[in-house]
């Protein structure tokens, strides 16, 4: 039983949302009471054209987020185990840290050394208690059907182009539980966040970045699939209120082919209600060091005239071992309904479309 338990210690230590086998937040093994230095370097040649402006530059992070952190894990004995884990974006191109969210506000960000993630956890065969800063529910099933990953010229326009507000990708001041493996393939979580604002008598906004969301999947046999949801709160005014967020996602590894779909529907509850659906379609081919990507995504939102963006996206992967990789990545946006979306920092008019590339070299430590 002792053996079963460090089993899974080392599973949850490796982060629970990742029970399904896909969440591509682990990088290393964790072991018993180990402390790890961790990391990717990732820059790349990026450009955009548009009808109105064109960009060239070197980017940070156009094929994974360029990051460092450490992380640990000790066995407290008794079936109970402890870990941390501590993340912060580098931007490779200037030399830069990330940033992140003040509170979940909208009012703007602050400099974070562990924006990324920032967390401490304790964990048993009972599952495991996180708290800290860390990724969001609606992010999770999002990231891991995209076969880019949301990130770079690929990623997925439900992300890029979300409405969910800050609590889109992650949030502070979380507690959250994840369930242990070992369920016969259910996966899950549930989370809930603070925005920490001073409680004055009569404040409108007290209970703004305060919010909740969840998850509950199932993987085996090569297929995979998830449910997640979230509320984040805000007072009503003509252009915030409380954003809700549904999404599914699901995939299956045919070894020859992983093909993978998710379906996105958010809400922002203002006076008059914002309405944005989205979808995706993906597959992944790996032949032998490289795998050729591609993708198809649309997101668009109810506001006059239905503005909306369709890109199609393709790009390869060559790894030139363990930890280096070299990649490309071509995408072309589609914009309807008076939409302007542009790639990689170009500017586009109303109704017109944008494409651009990523070329660059990753390497893991």
């Amino acid at each position: 039983m002792r053996t079963l338990r460090t089993l899974t210690f080392t599973a949850l230590a490796l982060g629970a949302a990742g029970a399904a086998a896909q969440s591509p937040q682990v990088a290393k093994e964790v072991t018993s009471d180990s402390l790890n230095f961790f990391g990717i370097i990732d820059v790349a040649l990026s450009y955009g054209t548009g009808s109105v402006a064109n960009l060239t530059q070197l980017a940070s992070g156009k094929s994974s987020t360029s990051r460092w952190g450490v992380r640990g894990f000790e066995n407290l004995g008794g079936g109970l185990a402890a870990g941390f884990w501590l993340e912060g974006q580098i931007n490779v191109d200037t030399g830069g840290f990330g940033t992140a969210t003040s509170n979940n506000q909208p009012g703007g960000t602050i400099n974070a050394l562990f924006g990324r993630r920032s967390t401490v956890s304790l964990m048993d065969f009972w599952g495991e208690l996180r708290l800290g800063r860390d990724f969001t529910s609606i992010f999770r099933n999002r990231d891991d059907v995209d076969p880019f990953a949301t990130t770079g010229v690929g990623a997925n326009l439900a992300d890029a182009l979300t409405i969910d507000g800050p609590t889109a990708t992650r949030a502070s001041n979380m507690v959250a539980y994840f369930l242990p493996p070992g369920l016969g393939g259910f996966f899950g979580e549930a989370q809930y966040f603070m925005g920490e604002n001073t409680q004055f008598s009569g404040q409108p906004n007290v209970n703004d970045g305060d919010g909740y969301a969840g998850r509950l999947g199932w993987a085996g046999g090569g297929f995979a699939v998830a449910v997640a949801g979230s509320r984040t709160r805000f007072a009503q005014t003509a252009t915030t209120g409380d954003i809700e967020a549904v999404n599914v996602g699901a995939s299956y590894d045919f070894q020859v082919v992983k093909i993978s779909a998710g379906y996105y529907h958010d809400e922002i509850k203002q006076i008059s209600p914002l309405t944005a659906t989205g979808w995706l379609v993906g597959a992944v081919v790996p032949l032998g060091a490289t795998q050729l990507k591609m993708s198809y995504s649309s997101y668009g939102t109810d506001a006059p005239g239905d503005p909306r963006g369709d890109k199609v996206a393709v790009g390869f992967l060559y790894s030139l071992s363990k930890r280096t990789a070299a990649y490309g990545t071509y995408a072309y946006l589609r914009n309807s309904g008076g939409a302007s979306y542009a790639l990689n920092g170009s500017i586009t008019a109303p109704d017109r479309h944008s494409s651009g590339f990523d070329l660059g070299i990753k390497h893991s430590f």
